[in-house]
């Protein structure tokens, strides 16, 4: 009898702290919604802001440049119309080659593909890519040019590691230089 008596002292205490603190419990829980929802806009806007910044550096790959190989004023001027340059003649191309590959792989995950459609978008990539070379050859004589000796041999390894190339590349550094920069069809 008496321990019935004890529990019932118990619960009669404990509700009179929860509904005399019921005040502070929901502070308590307003506070952690506060906390989580400000912990979450932290990780969103960080995540957008490191993501932003490495856009910043695709969209500007004169800027990647202007540091890799220590241009002049002058120099990066010239840098940035010849990246111009490269990006408004391959950009078409690029888009064109997305479009057969789109296409190639739908016919692809057909049950019965047409080889002879396959093998005409693979001839059409083939022919693009050939053209996106020559546009890479174009722009590499073109900051070639503007390039005094010490700046070729560092725009060489530039593009040996470009093209994950390990040869003897004139001026082969051990750093990775620009190469992780431009492995999504952002080409320089």
């Amino acid at each position: 009898m008496r321990k019935i008596h004890f529990l019932t002292i118990i619960k009669i205490h404990a509700m009179n702290f929860f509904s005399k603190n019921r005040f502070v419990f929901w502070l308590l829980i307003f506070l952690v919604v506060i906390n989580l929802t400000a912990l979450i806009t932290f990780l969103v806007f960080y995540s957008r802001n490191s993501s932003g910044s490495n856009q910043q550096v695709q969209k500007n790959p004169g800027m990647a440049f202007r540091k890799e190989l220590s241009l002049s004023p002058s120099q990066s001027g010239k840098v940035e119309t010849i990246l111009a340059e490269y990006r408004n003649s391959t950009g078409p191309v690029t888009d064109n080659i997305r479009k057969y590959r789109t296409q190639l792989l739908e016919e692809l995950a057909k049950d019965k593909p047409d080889t002879n459609l396959l093998n005409s978008c693979a001839d059409e990539i083939c022919s693009l890519q050939k053209q996106m070379q020559k546009a890479s050859i174009k722009q590499y004589m073109a900051l070639k040019e503007i390039c005094n000796p010490a700046q070729c041999k560092r725009l060489s390894a530039l593009y040996f590691e470009l093209y994950g190339c390990q040869g003897k590349g004139q001026g082969m550094g051990k750093g990775k230089g620009m190469m992780h920069q431009h492995r999504r069809g952002q080409g320089f």
